[in-house]
């Protein structure tokens, strides 16, 4: 009799591995997943902010992918996790069994006091559908004839890229954007080299985005109150930093310090090796990489590995990550920047590459 394999979340590694299915039902498994919705994929997601693509191309039909899979999709979300019965409860009260568990929730955006209140002009970076609403919510402004004061609260590589979605929305649309970032109270652009964050900055400074100091502690109806005092805006951006979704601490599960749930080399659960993890959400031993796709993407043909592993009792195999990855930011000028260790390069030819790269992987889930 074969195992029922259970994927929660449609992250990067789970889409990956519905696409291997058919090699998954050849050795007499089934295959579930539950997700609330259609996946954004975040290398698209500042393209469709600076308008230069339609949000339907950044989005991933994941119940039509199951079934074209042969996996059953369940939507919703994960409440509640009983390991001694292997059954995982979502929010309607369904429960589904599972022989082998996999957790790929991704990760949200770490809430600012007071932004609830504004939810119509007050966009977290994630969840990545959030990018949308910014966008059209500035595209209005822009048809009224109407300048829009937008903040992006977060200068690390995710919130330069936001402004600079911005500003090329702006100019795409024959808009007026008064675009500042807020700093924080760090060096900008954390990790890029000086060589290479100076330039890009001042970039920005030309297309008229400023840079104010302070670090957001809170939103109010008309502005940011910060560290270094009040800021207006129109529309905020919030790109302050990710946190693992909050339902975790709900499973019972080892977590690390930040939330996450903590998992082996084997992408396993130290607490029980019938579930595994991959992304955003999870701590690979003790600490958290990165949270970018690219992890994801190398963690999906280890993990298909090792939850067959758990349904047939083979021996799992190790993630080893690497201490490189490329990046590459739409500056949305029509020009990219990429960064490979040391490497870094600015362009046209840039924002190509990294177009083909997203075009390759979204493709790799198509019919």
């Amino acid at each position: 009799m074969g195992g029922r394999i259970l994927l929660l979340g449609a992250g990067h590694a789970h889409l990956l591995l519905l696409r291997r299915a058919a090699a998954i039902r050849r050795r007499g498994h089934a295959l579930a997943i539950v997700a609330p919705g259609p996946f954004w994929y975040s290398g698209l997601a500042t393209g469709v902010l600076n308008g230069e693509r339609a949000p339907e191309e950044d989005q991933v039909d994941v119940a039509a992918l199951a079934a074209r899979a042969g996996a059953a999709f369940h939507r919703g979300r994960v409440a509640g996790l009983d390991r001694a019965a292997r059954l995982v409860r979502l929010e309607d009260g369904t429960a589904l069994p599972y022989d082998a568990l996999s957790l790929a929730l991704g990760s949200e955006t770490a809430p600012l006091p007071g932004a609830e209140a504004l939810p119509d002009r007050v966009f977290p970076v994630k969840p990545i559908a959030n990018l949308w609403a910014l966008r059209q919510a500035l595209e209005a402004r822009f048809a009224a004839g109407r300048a829009a004061k937008v903040v992006v609260a977060g200068v690390g590589i995710t919130g330069v890229e936001l402004a600079a979605s911005v500003a090329g929305l702006a100019a795409r649309r024959g808009g007026r954007a008064r675009v500042t970032i807020l700093a924080g109270e760090g060096p900008p652009l954390r990790g890029v080299p000086d060589s290479a964050a100076g330039p890009l900055l001042r970039s920005l400074r030309a297309r008229g985005v400023a840079l104010a100091s302070g670090r957001a502690t809170a939103v109010r109806a008309d502005h940011v109150e910060t560290t270094a005092g009040p800021l207006p805006f129109d529309l905020l951006a919030v790109a302050t930093g990710l946190r693992p979704p909050p339902v975790l601490a709900e499973l019972g599960l080892p977590l690390a310090a930040d939330g996450a749930l903590a998992v082996d080399a084997r992408l396993r659960s130290p607490a029980d090796p019938r579930v595994h993890g991959a992304g955003d959400c999870v701590a690979f031993e003790g600490h958290a990489l990165p949270r970018a796709g690219v992890f994801a993407v190398r963690q999906a043909p280890v993990l298909r590995h090792n939850l067959l592993a758990a349904v047939e009792g083979g021996a799992p195999r190790r993630f080893r990550p690497r201490a490189r990855y490329l990046w590459i930011m739409n500056l949305g000028d029509g020009t990219g920047f990429a960064s490979y260790g040391p490497l870094h390069a600015r362009g046209r030819l840039a924002l190509r590459w990294k177009d083909w790269l997203d075009r390759r992987f979204l493709a790799g889930l198509g019919p």
